[in-house]
């Protein structure tokens, strides 16, 4: 027996069915076009960001190189330095040059990797690790230690760099011992008499007022002394200035034979001297003075014709209410003044 047909649709069924259809066709046509543009989005995207990990891959390497480079540029010209150049981490020493090694009398070795305060002297530590702490570039002094434990006057540069890709310090160190040597010399030409070697008439007043201070500040004593050649122009013009000059200086070693560490004598003018005695009441320095007066007048002197002998004559004072050093020393001289009028080869206090 035959089954019958299902019954059929409807004509206006079948068209709702249809737009139904149509409608999510268009839906799915829709997405699908959606989907295609942000694959096509994303594929740009890629390409782009693709493209610029390259460039800076590229970057990069041209970056390294140029730093290597850089780096050896840097070696190189530190090797050639004649002062000592050392790459530090902090304290650290990360890379030296030869210069290095010898200034500090250590293998480069044994320096990188040490702390650069191990190669400072115990009194410059903080300076230099402050230094280290905020460089600023500007040149300062310092004390260093070599290997054997001795010291060397140095000046030192410190300035931020980058190395090997991390913030660094980069520290330039020069040996000053001959520049301090020669500041030295230059000071003591400064102040020294070139004929007698004592201290000039510039030196004696700065140290005289210095000590007059001093002496007001905490009631020292204070005494000087100015003493004279008797008739040293009758010397000059019977012997000649050479021999005049031989008699200044044995009269200058004779004083410092009587003096202390701390007393100064100073060649004020031709052969006028001075001498300043800290911590010496006046009794103490006439007996001083005294003292002096006649051991030149027991010296002699070798010339062409035979010996010379010469006496001095003194005056001496000690601080009393003097407004200033000079004053005191005006004092003194005027004591001097009186000991040549009245007979020489004597010590009158003033």
């Amino acid at each position: 027996m035959v089954a019958p047909d299902p019954v059929s649709a409807s004509p206006e069924e079948d068209r709702k069915r249809l737009r139904k259809l149509e409608r999510a066709l268009a839906r799915a046509e829709e997405r699908l076009v959606d989907y295609e543009r942000m694959v096509d989005q994303t594929q740009h995207l890629l390409n782009t960001r693709i493209h610029e990990i390259e460039e800076a891959r590229t970057a990069l390497s041209a970056r390294t190189d140029e730093l290597e480079e850089s780096e050896t540029r840097f070696r190189q010209l530190a090797e050639a330095a004649f002062e000592a150049i050392l790459i530090c981490e902090g304290t650290v020493v990360l890379d030296c040059n030869d210069a290095a090694a010898e200034l500090y009398g250590k293998p480069k070795d044994a320096l990188v990797g040490s702390s650069i305060l191990q190669c400072v002297a115990e009194e410059a530590v903080e300076e230099v690790d402050r230094q280290l702490a905020r460089p600023t570039d500007e040149p300062f002094e310092s004390s260093h230690l070599r290997g054997d434990g001795s010291l060397v006057p140095v000046e030192a540069r410190v300035r931020a760099m980058h190395y090997r890709g991390a913030e660094a310090l980069v520290l330039a160190v020069r040996d000053i011992t001959e520049h301090k040597a020669m500041e030295a010399r230059l000071r003591h030409l400064a102040s020294t008499d070139p004929l007698t070697g004592i201290a000039n008439r510039r030196h004696f007043m700065e140290q005289g007022r210095a000590e007059f201070s001093r002496s007001g500040r905490y009631g020292y004593p204070l005494s000087v002394m100015m003493l004279d050649v008797d008739h040293f122009k009758r010397i000059n013009d019977t012997y000649g200035h050479d021999i005049g000059d031989r008699a200044l200086r044995a009269l200058t070693q004779e004083c410092g034979y009587a003096l202390r560490g701390s007393d100064l004598i100073g060649r004020l003018g031709g052969e006028e001297f001075a001498l300043l005695l800290p911590s010496t009441a006046l009794t103490g320095a006439h007996i001083l003075a005294e003292r002096i007066r006649a051991q030149v007048e027991r010296m002699r002197v070798m010339a062409p014709s035979g010996e010379l002998a010469f006496t001095i004559s003194i005056g001496v004072c000690a601080l009393a209410g003097d407004d200033d050093f000079d004053a005191l020393l005006n004092r003194a001289d005027k004591a001097l003044y009186a000991a040549k009028h009245g007979g020489r080869n004597r010590v009158v206090e003033g």
